[in-house]
């Protein structure tokens, strides 16, 4: 009976299981792309000018240093595709800070913010009826020639698996025959990649009239997760499975702490320039993988007992330097136009530790690119209350997959401010493009995504 149900991964093929590492390593890298309605509102380029809670954790020497302190909530609405039915809401970010003027040329101010960052597209669906070949058949040819231990040490999980789960037989020879024998009726795929991330910061910084230093430290936590569906139904009746269902369940947890140091210049009292760096850091992940199969036996007399192939695993990642740039110009209190770049590097090697895993560190590694990102916006004061508010952002792909790191961003907002609080509002639409090898066909299966989000601020000085 073919009924284990853990095993771990061999070391030497784990590299296969890691199909969408690469892509959580970038999501540890970027820093959280949703803030204040503000800064949505020009898709993140007023970060070079400051004035709100997330410019000032890009880069905290753009703390609002005013004598006063002040208190933003932020809240968010977001969805998938092209409707505004909520897929998830809730606070993107609190932020408390306060100022205080340490002689006639200096002032502190010092903060602490609370953000959260999602994405959550909605699974990607395709559905056959009376398809052409069957995922059996092809697990069948990776299989010949090799025994069910090769197939594992090899690192050929799907085939292996589908040895295990009833779905292929090996006969002599190492030669392989479909349980599942034929062509299904129906057959359903469904793919979903997300990402989650919470950060607690402290930002302090000090600020004369012309020059301002800043430090942050923050705490990040976040996951991320891969899962695939695979439904085929409808098979011979003289086989032995009539259907199966198979889920693979690739996950990350991780936790880091990191610091960025900031700079802020006024050049002219027009032109404002900044600069913050945010050196290498360390993070500590769990890595979680599930490859299971449950038959559904011809025979109802018949025992087919699932299977799932699993390994968890903990390992320190190695992040790269992270650098940011910005120019704001103002034009007398009428308004704004901002650029911001920044570059993200690369590493020789993530997996630190255990040692045991540093030659797929390197390779790992490989999968991953030095990258850049720009945003141009800003906001212009249509009235003494009212500010209007626009920007594009663009971002370089993490890795050499088609796997959602590259994206663009169009942001629109407005904002009304009273002497002692404001509200701000403000609507994004965010693209990316990604693909992936769909399992049954081996054929590129485009997996596009438009994301809109609705956020909200309200901002009180005190």
């Amino acid at each position: 009976m073919k009924n284990l149900l853990l095993c771990a991964l061999t070391l030497g093929a784990a590299s296969t299981a890691w199909a969408q590492q690469s892509t959580s390593v970038v999501w540890m890298q970027q820093s959280p792309l949703y803030g204040t309605a503000r800064y949505n509102g020009s898709a993140g380029a007023l970060a070079a000018l400051g004035g709100d809670g997330t410019s000032s954790l890009e880069n905290p020497a753009l703390m609002n240093s005013s004598t006063f302190g002040g208190m933003e909530f932020s809240g968010h609405l977001r969805n998938d595709w092209g409707d505004l039915k909520s897929q998830g809401g809730g606070v993107g970010q609190a932020y408390l800070a306060g100022a205080w003027r340490i002689n006639s040329k200096t002032r502190m101010s010092l903060g602490l913010a609370y953000q959260r960052d999602a994405w959550f597209p909605n699974y990607w669906i395709q559905t056959e009826i009376n398809p052409s070949q069957s995922a059996v058949a092809q697990w069948v040819s990776a299989s010949n020639g090799l025994s069910p231990t090769q197939l594992l040490e090899q690192g050929k999980y799907d085939a292996y698996v589908a040895y295990m789960g009833y779905l292929t037989e090996v006969g002599s020879g190492n030669s392989y025959t479909a349980y599942a024998d034929g062509l299904p009726s129906f057959r359903q795929t469904r793919f979903m990649r997300e990402y989650e991330r919470t950060s607690w910061s402290l930002p302090v910084a000090l600020k004369t009239d012309k020059f301002a230093l800043g430090l942050r430290i923050e705490r990040r936590d976040g996951r991320s997760q891969e899962r695939l569906s695979l439904n085929e139904s409808g098979f011979n009746p003289a086989g032995v499975t009539a259907s199966y269902r198979k889920m693979v369940v690739d996950s990350t947890r991780w936790g880091q702490w990191t610091v960025r140091l900031g700079a802020a210049l006024q050049a002219s009292p027009s032109l404002r320039l900044s600069a913050a760096v945010q050196p290498g850091t360390m993070a500590r992940v769990q890595w979680d993988y599930r490859n299971r199969v449950t038959p559904t036996a011809t025979n109802p007399e018949s025992n087919l007992t699932p299977f799932e192939l699993y390994d968890n695993q903990t390992f320190s990642y190695q992040l790269p330097l992270h650098v940011q740039l910005g120019a704001a110009q103002t034009f007398a209190s009428r308004g704004a136009l901002c650029a911001v770049w920044t570059y993200t590097g690369a590493v020789n090697a993530v997996i630190s530790d255990p040692l045991d895993y540093y030659e797929l560190g390197r390779e790992l590694a490989s999968e991953l690119r030095a990258h850049h990102q720009v945003r141009i916006g800003g906001e212009y004061r249509a009235t003494e209350e009212w500010t209007l508010r626009g920007g594009y952002q663009w971002s370089a792909s993490g890795t050499e997959f088609a796997d959602h790191s590259a994206f663009q961003m169009f942001g629109l907002g407005v904002g009304y401010q009273e002497r002692d609080w404001g509200f701000d509002v403000a609507y994004q639409l965010t693209s990316r493009a990604g693909s992936i090898k769909n399992p049954a066909t081996e054929t590129d299966w485009a997996l596009n995504t438009l994301n809109q989000r609705l956020s909200a601020t309200y901002k009180v000085r005190f």
